[in-house]
């Protein structure tokens, strides 16, 4: 995948936030998103030159949902049969990587945000494995078990 850039990077966040979403609702959502970073950037941030001053754009459906068919072949969501997009595994990963240290805690879960990012990023990337040719994985058996024994070390540490 190429550099996740600030369009890309929002609609995986509301997506990853409001579950399966249709273009209109996405839209919605990034804008509200970045109105509000603008409005935190104002008022935390003081601009030398006011004129000048971060000012918040209007997302246009022109650059929404040639995006969202861009990510639709990157893999990055899937389009549903009722028109709804929503996360792929890659698209998991990639918003648990990008997101991991801020999203707040779901359902009263007790494990730590980054330490459950962790763990389901991890089970992301076995599965992701699992589905891999066998000969080109077989080229990392000594990094795989590594982190086996590394992860055997763990496990007996905490019984």
């Amino acid at each position: 995948m190429k550099q996740v850039g600030e369009l890309r990077m929002w609609i995986l966040h509301v997506l990853d936030e409001a579950g399966p979403s249709n273009g209109v609702e996405i839209m919605a959502n990034v804008q509200a998103h970045y109105d509000l970073q603008v409005q935190w950037h104002k008022d935390t941030h003081q601009h030398p030159h006011p004129e000048t001053d971060i000012k918040s754009k209007k997302l246009l459906p022109g650059s929404i949902y040639p995006m969202l068919k861009k990510m639709v072949s990157e893999g990055l969501i899937t389009k549903k049969e009722d028109g709804s997009y929503e996360l792929t595994k890659k698209g998991h990963i990639v918003t648990t990587n990008l997101f991991e240290h801020f999203q707040s805690p779901k359902n009263g879960d007790p494990l730590p945000i980054s330490l459950k990012n962790s763990l389901t990023a991890i089970n992301w990337h076995v599965s992701y494995m699992e589905d891999v040719n066998k000969e080109d994985i077989a080229t990392y058996q000594a990094s795989i078990e590594s982190l086996i024994e590394r992860l055997k070390k763990l496990k007996k540490s905490i019984e």
